[in-house]
């Protein structure tokens, strides 16, 4: 028989586990069971050492595999396929299984995530490195990479048509605009601003008869003809200018263009610096043009009755004018430039042609022109009818009219005088006559003769805001010549008073004196 002795233990102790004997391992490989010296720290360091050295090869291997067996692809914000992609996420429901998102007070942005599509995984990341610019100069502000685990580029190509099949089949009832962000970096800016309007069918536009359609078979036709223009070294954009009064449809027929032929606009603010991406195989839409810079003939205007005087300032105004120049240049630049892009249809807008520099209507920028005009009898007709269906009033037929509404807008347009008001003016008097088309017939001759007086009184306003202006100009040019200033010389025994040179004042109405004579002291 054999006795084993086991170590007393102290009251209260329970006996050794394995975690302790694991801390007595780590303890003695530090050094710590016997004391705490220099050689812990150079333990340390190669312990920590080692273990970033493990984090970095498994993370070697990873990218050896991603680089061996995935293809990856970059979506920046800005490009039209980045909202192709963000919709194709937001779809397949991606971010709800992601586990890893930042939290701002606006949103939650998820930053990766991983799934299955059609047999392939793929995972996405999301970053916004607001310090990356690509090889254009442009910033990056926000970016989506897609790894697809799979060499078949076919594969990478399904996915984003996918993508924007999906994108057109939301995006079907309405027409995309894209604005200037108001963001820049480096001069440029993008379109990253995207609004969205319901579509407006063609036949809502009343426009003369035959000229919409001419607008849309030429537009379908440079769509469809690339390879033409091509093949004979044409550049393959084609420019159009609206002009006309204001309210006779002329954006109205940009918008309802770019639903028929499924285009997004590109709509260009005259108050950002010119400097943007170019759109392509769009609309790339600039409204009231004529407000990007005056003519030269205005120019010199201004030179001339700002500084009468040369000697006051001579070069004042040659910095704004220099400016102005490099605006027009620029804005031209975006047109048909060297760097600006083909395949797109262009169309700006004007209330006044006249206005227009002739180097902006040369034939390649602005290859047609199109007038409207103030409402025709037939649009003010088809106007009402449009208002006022017959599918929506079948209570006015009766055995002895069996066409009232018919003969209500025929009543409309003849009391309407044609090439007087524009279809907006007449459209908005109509809105206030939605279900009562008898009262809008009945009221219209009224609301033509208010219109009439309120033009008057505002015609007579201008006129004498012009004259107001244009005595302030000659009491300016007096005092830059070196003259004293001409003081008002009222008849009846007004005393003139500084008054240069001689000034005859006629007579007031009814008054017997033939006029006051007064000449400078």
């Amino acid at each position: 028989m054999s006795f084993q002795m086991q170590p007393q233990l102290p009251p209260g102790q329970a006996p050794s586990q394995p975690t302790d004997q694991a801390s007595s391992w780590l303890a003695s490989f530090m050094g710590l069971s016997s004391m705490f010296g220099v050689g812990s720290s150079l333990k340390l360091l190669v312990l920590g050492s080692l273990i970033e050295t493990g984090r970095r090869f498994c993370w070697w291997l990873i990218e050896r595999f991603r680089i061996q067996y995935s293809i990856t692809a970059q979506f920046n914000e800005g490009d039209p396929a980045y909202e192709w992609i963000v919709l194709f996420i937001t779809q397949e429901r991606v971010w709800k299984r992601s586990r890893e998102f930042v939290v701002s007070a606006k949103n939650s942005q998820r930053k990766w995530a991983l799934f299955k599509w059609r047999g392939y995984w793929l995972e996405l990341k999301r970053s916004h490195d607001r310090g990356a610019v690509n090889v254009h100069g442009v910033q990056n502000t926000g970016r989506i990479y897609v790894t697809i685990y799979t060499l078949d580029m076919h594969i990478l190509s399904q996915l984003v048509e996918e993508a924007r099949r999906r994108y057109a089949e939301v995006n079907r009832p309405h027409v995309v605009i894209h604005l200037i962000d108001s963001r820049r970096f480096n001069g440029i800016q993008l379109w990253n601003n995207v609004k969205r309007k319901v579509r407006r069918p063609l036949s809502s536009i009343i426009l003369p008869a035959g000229l919409l359609d001419s607008l849309v078979e030429d537009a379908q036709e440079f769509l469809n003809t690339e390879d033409w223009y091509l093949g004979a070294g044409i550049p393959h954009r084609r420019g159009y200018l609206l002009h006309g009064p204001p309210g006779t449809g002329k954006t109205s027929t940009i918008y309802a263009l770019a639903g028929a032929l499924n285009l997004e606009i590109y709509s260009l603010s005259l108050a950002s610096n010119h400097r943007v991406e170019r759109p392509q195989n769009g609309i790339f839409l600039i409204e009231d043009i004529d407000c990007a810079f005056p003519s030269r003939e205005d120019e010199e205007d201004e030179f001339s009755t700002s500084y009468p005087d040369p000697r006051l300032n001579p070069n004042a105004l040659r910095p704004a004018r220099a400016a102005r120049l490099v605006t027009m240049s620029g804005l031209l630049n975006v047109i048909d430039g060297v760097g600006s892009e083909e395949g797109k249809l262009f169309f700006a807008t004007t209330n006044y042609i006249d206005r227009l520099d002739a180097a902006l209507l040369r034939p390649g920028r602005i290859d047609r022109k199109i007038e409207y005009a103030l409402s025709t009898t037939e649009q003010t007709r088809a106007l009402f009818v449009r208002f006022f269906p017959a599918t929506r009033f079948p209570e006015l037929e009766t055995e002895s009219e069996k066409h009232p509404l018919a003969e209500l807008a025929a009543r409309f347009a003849a009391a309407v005088p044609p090439q007087e008001f524009s279809t907006a003016e007449l459209q908005g008097f109509l809105q206030g006559y939605k279900t009562r088309p008898v009262e809008a017939a009945q009221d219209v001759t009224a609301w033509v003769e208010a219109e009439r007086l309120g033009r008057q009184a505002r015609e007579a306003r201008e006129e004498l805001r012009k004259k107001k202006a244009q005595l302030r100009m000659q009491s300016q040019m007096g005092e830059g010549f070196g003259m004293p200033a001409t003081n008002v010389v009222r008849p009846h025994g007004a005393h003139a008073v500084n008054a240069s040179p001689t000034a005859t004042v006629p007579p007031a109405e009814g008054s017997a004196t033939a006029g006051v004579s007064a000449t400078a002291q």
